[in-house]
């Protein structure tokens, strides 16, 4: 083959590439959790979306089995998701749903008062950091968030 047509074959396999998707821009979809319930605005949400927005608190987790020291935790505010979301009027609560089962529920007039509930990437996973709050109200491992 001359170099032309060399080019011309290694363009072609570079746009297949980009066009079939095996480039690395995809999202971590481990980061995924779906926002539904009382929102105008349902559905598949991700941590990295959020990588312009993200806020850093200082929280202690104390709970009845597990106690952290006060650090830092860096993530997004609960509070914007739900601003992305669009919540309705007349919400009152916000529930978490983990994939292994587990569920805590807060008042939605709390969560949207500061940024003291945050979601992070904890080893690849979405986990609420609720300052403030007892240890058990630290959700790991979150896929849904309801609104009702």
């Amino acid at each position: 083959m001359n170099r032309k047509s060399i080019a011309i074959v290694i363009a072609l396999v570079m746009l297949s590439a980009i066009a079939l998707g095996c480039t690395d821009s995809t999202k971590n979809e481990a980061l995924n959790f779906e926002v539904k319930g009382e929102v105008e605005n349902p559905g598949a949400y991700n941590l990295e979306d959020y990588n312009d927005r993200l806020v850093t608190i200082n929280a202690k987790l104390d709970g009845d089995v597990t106690h952290l020291p006060a650090q830092d935790y860096t993530g997004v505010p609960l509070r914007t998701v739900l601003a992305d979301a669009k919540v309705k009027t007349g919400a009152t609560m916000v529930s978490f749903l983990a994939s292994d089962g587990y569920n805590q529920v807060f008042e939605l007039s709390n969560v949207t008062a500061n940024d003291n509930l945050i979601l992070i990437d904890e080893d690849n996973t979405v986990r609420l950091v609720a300052k403030g709050y007892a240890g058990g109200m630290w959700v790991r491992y979150i896929k849904t968030i309801e609104i009702k």
